[in-house]
């Protein structure tokens, strides 16, 4: 087989941090590049919380950036295994390994017992070499799947985009809302979306969506529309800003640029009308339209 070098983690959000260990695992010249990860929900151990990336969308991402293989496995098959018998066996022997690439914090082995030194002695025990990549820092604090996730529930998008690097959002199959919107005047599109998904703050944000690899100015609603239905349920629902044609069916690709305002409760459905044509309008005043 041919020799690798081998990347180690998550990856969840591919963020800055990330990154930079990716750039380092690209730069080995000569071997084939590959990333060995876990599945992402086989890893939560402690109850549900919301991915920034499903597994296919880190996939597809990882390949995209110049990756040959994304080895992902479930992670109950390697929990009980020795730091020294993953890397040995599994990274070295497994996947053919001469170089392998992690970040300075990145535990493994049974109850995460290893680190990024114990890498670098069994690496170097078995004829390997070992890239430790140092932390991202910004803002004094670490670049991290956590923080960026707390932005985002937070509605800080903003903020929460600077650190993934890009516009954090949905892909999804764009489908039939109940019609409220084109009823009012403004034609809007219902993204479904992979409810392991962590979800921003419910409110209305600027954004942009891209449809058949064009790109659309919008303005995306995210929450349970409690003037007209408050049936709990959490509705992805874009209004497109210019002509975009019959989309329904299509796949969509939703990024969030701003957050504009909470979710609320409106008294009639002329003050909901009157809002949503406020909020239609400061997007076109961004967009200069």
């Amino acid at each position: 087989m041919t020799d690798s070098a081998v990347l180690l983690g998550l990856f969840d959000g591919l963020h800055r941090g990330h990154m930079s260990a990716i750039d380092r695992l690209l730069n080995q010249r000569g071997k084939k590049k590959i990333v060995f990860t876990f599945d992402s929900l086989s890893m939560d151990t402690k109850g549900a919380r919301g991915l920034l990336t499903t597994d296919l969308e880190k996939r597809e991402r990882l390949l995209g950036l110049g990756i040959d293989e994304v080895v992902s496995r479930d992670f109950a098959e390697f929990k009980n295994i020795s730091a020294e018998d993953f890397i040995k066996n599994t990274i070295i022997g497994g996947l053919c390994a001469k170089t392998v690439v992690c970040g300075e914090n990145f535990r493994f082995g049974k109850g995460g017992a290893a680190g990024a030194e114990e890498l670098r002695k069994i690496c170097e025990a078995s004829g390997a070499a070992a890239v430790i990549v140092p932390t991202v820092y910004d803002g004094g604090e670490p670049v991290s799947t956590t923080r960026i996730r707390g932005l985002i529930e937070r509605g800080e998008i903003v903020r929460a985009n600077e650190l993934l690097g890009y516009e954090y959002g949905f892909e999804g199959e764009i489908s039939h809302g109940y019609g409220l919107g084109s009823k009012m005047g403004f034609k809007t599109v219902n993204i479904d979306f992979d409810e392991k998904r962590a979800l921003p703050k419910k409110g209305v944000y600027l954004s942009k969506t891209e449809i058949s690899g064009e790109i659309y100015p919008s303005v995306t609603n995210i929450g349970e529309r409690p003037t007209v239905h408050g049936d709990g349920k959490i509705v992805i629902e874009t209004h497109i800003l210019t002509d975009c044609g019959e989309v329904y069916g299509a796949k969509a690709k939703v990024g969030l640029m701003e957050f504009y305002r909470e979710e609320k409760r409106f008294g009639s459905l002329e003050e909901l009308k009157e809002t949503v044509a406020k909020d239609i309008n400061k997007a076109k005043e961004f967009y200069g339209i």
